[in-house]
């Protein structure tokens, strides 16, 4: 039986997209063939034709994230998350076109995973999907956080006592609220900086005009340099209102940082009882658990001895299921 890979989706995807199935991919152990599709050299093409691909009748198909064809035969579909239903397109007029596209792809997929708990709850309550075909495997959380190799950015001789945020400027990240409630906070006072891996959104940093906080930004962070922060700052803080699994936490936690972030349910559902949480759609809330964590000293919690999903697992549970699926085609 094959299996094909939609490697068109693989390549427009994010970096942690990326991540995850490359973590997946080299534990997949599957005896038939593997064909990976490729992305066509038109760019204006690339979607249309991904979501008509059909597949083969006598192949498993597997897109390795929330995109892919909307008919093809024996489709299994990844969900990292839904956050672009949830937050970034929330208000945009597009949003019912995506709704209804992902829908019937969800929809017509032959089974549909989810990487978490927190992202099968979202799937359901966002999605008229039949419950028993959403899955579950969760993680894996063993998938080292990286960087692009490139060139760095990065000088040589920042200050020591930092706090690091790893974000973007999606909606979900809450940069904003977090810039805010960092300058509220006594950071600048104790000497304490606020340096992230990534990018903030920019009118949050214009509303930090005038006021004396020191906020780094850093982008094309080598690998070295991120896992060196990661081992040296005072804490790693996110303040995401959503998330489908948080992979810098993971990584942050693995190396025995201390992690200050959102209490929502994935965050729970991975980390709880090894990190410390807060309220991220309150400011005060925010500003009073940067304050506590300030005098806290490190080694906040004992490391956990409970099983850790990782790549290895997730890998054995895909063959499993494409095994399942083959065994019905063949039948």
């Amino acid at each position: 039986m094959d299996l094909i890979i939609n490697g068109t989706a693989v390549a427009q995807s994010s970096l942690g997209a990326r991540r995850y199935y490359e973590a997946v991919r080299a534990n997949l152990d599957w005896p038939g063939k593997i064909e990976i599709n490729s992305t066509p050299p038109d760019a204006r093409l690339v979607r249309i034709l991904e979501m008509l691909d059909r597949g083969r009748r006598d192949a498993i198909y597997w897109s390795p994230c929330h995109r892919g064809p909307l008919f093809a035969h024996n489709h299994v579909v990844t969900v990292l998350d839904c956050i672009n239903i949830e937050h970034v397109y929330r208000d945009d007029w597009r949003l019912p076109l995506l709704r209804t596209v992902f829908g019937r792809l969800l929809e017509n997929a032959r089974a549909v995973v989810c990487i978490s708990n927190s992202t099968r709850t979202a799937v359901l309550r966002n999605f008229s999907v039949n419950p028993d075909k959403v899955l579950v495997f969760p993680g894996p959380i063993d998938v080292s956080v990286t960087a692009p190799q490139q060139e760095s950015e990065v000088a040589q001789d920042r200050p020591d006592d930092f706090v690091l945020m790893i974000s973007n400027t999606l909606a979900h990240k809450n940069t904003r609220r977090a810039v805010e409630s960092f300058a509220a906070s006594t950071a600048t006072r104790r000497g304490i900086v606020l340096r992230v891996v990534g990018s903030i959104d920019p009118a949050a940093l214009a509303t930090l005009s005038g006021l004396d906080v020191v906020i780094e930004q850093h982008r094309n962070v080598p690998d070295t340099i991120l896992r060196q922060w990661l081992l040296t700052c005072r804490f790693l803080w996110s303040p995401s209102l959503d998330e489908g699994l948080n992979l810098p936490i993971a990584e942050a936690l693995s190396l025995g940082s201390d992690v200050l972030c959102s209490d929502i349910p994935v965050h729970r559902e991975f980390y709880d009882g090894e990190a410390s949480f807060f309220d991220p759609t309150r400011q005060q809330a925010m500003v009073e658990a940067l304050e506590l964590a300030f005098e806290r000293s490190a080694g906040w919690h004992s490391r956990s001895l409970r099983p850790r999903p990782s790549a290895k697992d997730v890998g054995h549970a895909y063959s499993k299921l494409f095994s399942e699926i083959g065994a019905t085609l063949q039948g």
